[in-house]
């Protein structure tokens, strides 16, 4: 090739530099005038090369395309961060984790196994007070009690007319006795055991007195000082008969604890024993005692 040829074309190097510098952005090509150099263009269609034997790439209209109708680069995600091209799940990934949270912050089933155990919780509680005022019903006596209540710490011994001897709780007389020495025991008994009621089956004339102690069968340590005249009851085995005179009499085995007129006070004494467990009945001043007493 002639120098004259080489002048010829050195102004169509310039000019496809031109173009790539205007295409590509590129801002440091001086210098890249060699004959071997190529310089590629992007457009949106079709990469094209310009070399030393090939001059610039024209659109329709003969003028060079504009860099503004380059497509995007599929590398390149619209935040201007390069995406991961094995990330091909990333969206699914995301909305998987969500997915996940949204499982495990779900409430519905703890809070449905919530509800059940507080249902049974209650359904169980509901059972027990249930038994607990059955129990309650058990306890509660099937007869209706004749009682006055008892001072243990107020007692007093009165002499009164016919050399009789009364024993009294502030203003409420309890019982009479022939001889102060029975009253004394009598004192010493009520004070050892702490009787605070006196109930009665039968008055005006009751065949059974019996006393509690806050409303149970009295029961106490140790023993009287002047001794206590007891007898055994069982109060698994307790009977009534009848006896001759249309009276009835209430035992246990073969024990005769008492007499009555009428068949209901006998049953309601029978359950009395029954009720309290009753296992033994004390006397002050046999053979004809002005005092009885149960203790269990």
């Amino acid at each position: 090739m002639s120098d004259g040829d080489e002048s010829d074309q050195e102004p169509t190097r310039r000019s496809v530099l031109r173009t790539a510098v205007a295409a590509s952005g590129a801002t440091a090509l001086a210098g890249c005038l060699d004959e071997d150099i190529e310089i590629t263009v992007s457009s949106d269609s079709d990469d094209t090369e310009a070399s030393g034997d090939a001059g610039p790439s024209t659109g329709p209209g003969g003028g060079s395309e504009s860099p503004d109708d380059s497509g995007d680069d599929s590398e390149f995600t619209d935040d201007g961060d390069v995406g991961d091209p094995t990330d091909e799940d990333g969206a699914d990934d995301g909305e998987g984790d969500a997915g996940s949270k949204d499982k495990a912050d779900d409430p519905s089933g703890d809070d449905a196994d919530d509800e059940d155990g507080t249902d049974s919780e209650d359904d169980v509680g509901e059972d027990d007070d249930d038994d607990g005022d059955d129990e309650s019903k058990d306890l509660e006596p099937s007869f209706s009690e004749d009682c006055i209540g008892v001072d243990p710490s107020n007692l007093q011994i009165d002499e009164i007319s016919g050399n009789r001897w009364r024993v009294s709780s502030g203003r409420a007389g309890l019982l009479v006795f022939d001889g102060k020495e029975n009253a004394e025991n009598a004192t010493e008994i009520i004070e050892h055991y702490g009787f605070t009621s006196i109930c009665f089956v039968g008055r005006p004339d009751p065949p059974m007195t019996y006393w509690l102690v806050d409303g149970d069968a009295p029961s106490a340590p140790g023993s009287v000082e002047g001794g206590e005249d007891c007898i055994n009851v069982d109060p698994s085995n307790v009977q009534i008969d009848e006896v001759s005179g249309n009276r009835w009499r209430v035992r246990s085995r073969n024990s005769a604890l008492l007499m009555f007129d009428e068949k209901e006070n006998a049953e309601k004494a029978k359950a009395i024993i029954e009720h309290y467990g009753f296992t033994s009945i004390c006397f002050v001043g046999r053979p004809d005692p002005s005092m009885t007493y149960w203790t269990s």
